[in-house]
């Protein structure tokens, strides 16, 4: 996903309504468990989150995405507990006012950048594409995660495979099968080196799709925290 937009919706979460109760509180020495979830009623429950979980959430990062900050942001817990003045609030207010919270109550200072990271390059195996483009109209078209070590794909594109393969490996992985059109496939694979019945993703990718991961370096768009503050408790 592109960084870009985030800039822009940063500054209109600012414009936009807060939740209308929040309580924010130190984690109690000892916490282990940690827990960030949006519950029904656009109502925010965490115990003890670090702040990068939160912004994780608020704008929809991957952790290799976020870097900079004080320690702390990536190790103290926070109990949170906000409630949004309209129940019905969308997915996308809901990551606003967050962000509004990260702001207001953490004073959190960023910017975007671009880093050389490590990354992947999806690429056509040598043995050839095993890929067969779907034809089925109507279908839901998209990636799917069905659980640890399952991928599917319906009608899905090259770039769409290249996302789910992102978020699994959690390093940038970049589309250059020259394959344009829209699959319809299963990926199973070894979601840990634990699970040994089922190869792994880099082994699967090559005997059931015909692709193939290539690592190397190359831009990734990143979230800079450039600054935070621990919140007084309340």
């Amino acid at each position: 996903m592109r960084l870009v937009p985030l800039l822009l919706a940063s500054c209109a979460a600012l414009a936009q309504g807060a939740f209308e109760v929040a309580s924010v509180k130190p984690s109690p020495p000892g916490a282990a468990e940690r827990s960030l979830t949006r519950q029904p009623g656009a109502k925010l429950s965490a115990s003890n989150a670090t702040v990068k979980m939160l912004i994780f959430l608020a704008y929809q990062l991957m952790p290799f995405q976020v870097t900079g900050g004080p320690d702390w942001v990536g190790s103290e817990g926070f109990d949170i507990q906000a409630k949004a003045e309209n129940p019905k609030a969308t997915p996308e207010q809901f990551r606003e006012m967050l962000q509004r919270l990260l702001v207001e109550r953490f004073h959190l200072q960023y910017h975007l950048a671009t880093k050389e990271l490590p990354i992947y390059t999806l690429v056509v195996a040598k043995s050839g594409s095993k890929l067969v483009e779907a034809k089925a109209e109507g279908l839901d078209v998209g990636m799917r995660n069905e659980g640890r070590g399952r991928l599917v794909g319906v009608k899905a594109t090259m770039p769409m495979l290249a996302g789910s393969l992102t978020r699994v490996l959690q390093r940038k992985v970049v589309d250059e099968t020259g394959l344009k059109g829209g699959y319809s496939f299963t990926l199973q694979f070894a979601p840990d080196d634990n699970a040994s019945d089922a190869p792994s993703i880099f082994t699967a990718l090559s005997e059931q799709l015909g692709l193939a991961l290539k690592g190397g370096r190359g831009p990734v768009e990143v979230f800079v925290i450039d600054g935070a503050e621990r919140p007084s408790a309340n």
